[in-house]
C-alpha cells in the first residue's frame, strides 16, 4: 500500500514520536511510505526507507501546500492520505477530494480545534480516536458512527526489562514532555516549590528533564537557578532524546500522561498522572480502566499545587514496594494493549476499509 502521512511539527511530543514510530512500522511491513512535515529531530528517526518531504506548513500558503500535495499524489500513486494536526487534516481532506484519495485523520489533542473545519467535518472518510473519553465527541462532528474507531497509540516494547535497584535514601524522578509554556510554568512550580522541600528529605534525590520545544531556553535558566539554589547538581536537563526508551530502566518514578505514560507503563516503571491543568494519582492496576479512558490524564483532577505534588511524592515512598510490584503487572497489560506491531495493524485495516469504493458513494 501507497500511504501519505502528513503532520505539521516534527520535533518532540506525543503526536509527533506515535507518526515517526507508525512510518517506520508501515515500512518494516512493506508498505510505501512518505512523510510531509516542517524539519524536525523525529527525521533522525526514520527509517531509509520512509520517504521525509520537508514543508514548513502555514495556513497563509495553503493553495502553494495545496498543489505540493496533489502533486505528490499524482505522481507517487498514493492510495491513502493519514493526516494528523488541524492544517494537515485540513489540507490532506481537500487534496484527498481532489484527487479521489480517500482521507484518514488521527484526532491526538482538542477535537474541536482538529476537526474545526465543516467542510473536513463532511468530507473525511475515518477518524481515529487514540482515547475513549474523545469517541464521542468526534462521532458528533462527523455524525457517524461508522466513521470514527478508538485505536490508541502503539509503542515499541523494550527488547530487554531490567529490574532496577530501589534505594530507600533516594530516588530519581524523570518529567519527559514537549517544552512548551504550559510545561514551563509547572516546571517553574516544581523546581522552586517542590523540590526544594523534598531534597530536605531525601538528599540524594535527582529529577531529570527530557524534552524538547521552543521554551529551552527559560527552561535551562529555571534549571540552573534550582541548581545554584541547592548548592549542588541534583536536576538534571537531558535534552531532546532520539530514543525515549534510553532514559526509562534509570527512572524510579516517571511523571506525564499520553504517550510518555504509555512508554513509562511498557517499560515497568512508576507513572504519576501530571498534566498542567490536571494532577492524577500513582497508577495502579486499580484505577488504570480509569485513567486509560482519557489517556492517563485525570479529567477530574484540578491543577497541580505544590502540596498535592509533595504529598504524592511522599506517598510513592512511603508505599514504594507497592508501586514498584504494580508497575511490573501494568506492563504486561500496556505491553498487549499498546503494542506498536497490532497497533500498526489495526490502522493498516482502516486503510483497507476506506479504500473500499462503495464508502464514497453519497446519499
Amino acid at each position: 500500500m501507497r500511504v501519505l502521512l502528513l503532520i505539521k511539527r516534527f520535533q518532540y511530543g506525543g503526536a509527533e514520536n506515535h507518526v515517526s514510530e507508525l512510518a517506520n512500522a508501515l515500512a518494516e511491513a512493506g508498505h510505501s511510505v512518505w512523510l510531509m512535515s516542517k524539519p524536525g529531530k523525529q527525521q533522525l528517526r526514520l527509517r531509509p526507507e520512509v520517504q521525509h518531504i520537508a514543508v514548513n506548513f502555514s495556513d497563509l500558503k495553503i493553495p502553494f501546500h495545496l498543489y505540493r500535495l496533489i502533486r505528490l499524489i499524482k505522481d507517487e500513486k498514493i492510495e491513502v492520505i493519514h493526516a494528523h494536526q488541524r492544517l494537515p487534516i485540513l489540507l490532506g481532506t481537500i487534496a484527498g477530494r481532489w484527487t479521489g484519495i480517500p482521507i484518514v485523520a488521527t484526532i491526538h489533542g482538542t477535537v474541536l480545534k482538529d476537526l474545526k473545519s465543516d467542510f473536513v467535518r463532511r468530507n473525511i472518510d475515518m477518524g481515529i480516536a487514540i482515547r475513549e473519553s474523545c469517541v464521542a465527541c468526534i462521532t458528533n462532528c462527523l455524525r457517524s458512527q461508522n466513521k470514527v474507531v478508538l485505536i490508541p497509540n502503539g509503542v515499541r516494547l523494550p527488547s530487554a526489562c531490567v529490574d532496577r535497584f530501589v534505594d530507600p535514601e533516594s530516588f530519581s524522578i524523570y518529567y519527559i514532555s514537549r517544552m512548551d509554556s504550559h510545561h514551563t510554568r509547572l516546571l517553574k512550580m516544581i523546581l522552586t516549590e517542590v523540590w526544594p522541600r523534598l531534597l530536605e528529605k531525601y538528599p540524594r534525590s535527582h529529577l531529570h528533564v527530557v524534552g524538547d520545544g521552543f521554551c529551552l531556553p527559560c527552561i535551562t535558566r529555571i534549571i540552573e537557578q534550582a541548581n545554584f539554589s541547592s548548592l549542588r547538581r541534583t536536576v538534571h536537563f537531558e535534552g531532546y532524546a532520539p530514543e525515549v526508551g534510553d532514559h526509562y530502566p534509570d527512572a524510579d518514578l516517571v511523571m506525564g500522561v499520553g504517550r510518555v505514560a504509555i512508554e513509562s507503563l511498557v517499560h515497568g516503571v512508576p507513572l504519576l498522572s501530571v498534566k498542567y491543568n490536571h494532577l492524577g494519582p500513582i497508577v495502579t492496576t486499580k484505577n488504570f480502566k480509569s485513567m486509560q479512558y482519557a489517556n492517563f490524564v485525570d479529567l477530574e483532577g484540578l491543577a497541580p499545587a505544590a502540596s498535592d505534588l509533595l504529598g504524592r511524592f511522599g506517598e510513592f515512598l512511603e508505599h514504594r514496594n507497592f508501586f514498584e510490584d504494580e508497575a511490573k503487572v501494568l506492563q504486561k497489560i500496556v505491553g498487549h494493549e499498546y503494542n506498536l506491531t497490532s497497533v500498526t495493524e489495526k490502522i493498516v485495516a482502516v486503510y483497507r476499509e476506506v479504500l473500499i469504493p462503495s464508502r464514497f458513494s453519497k446519499p
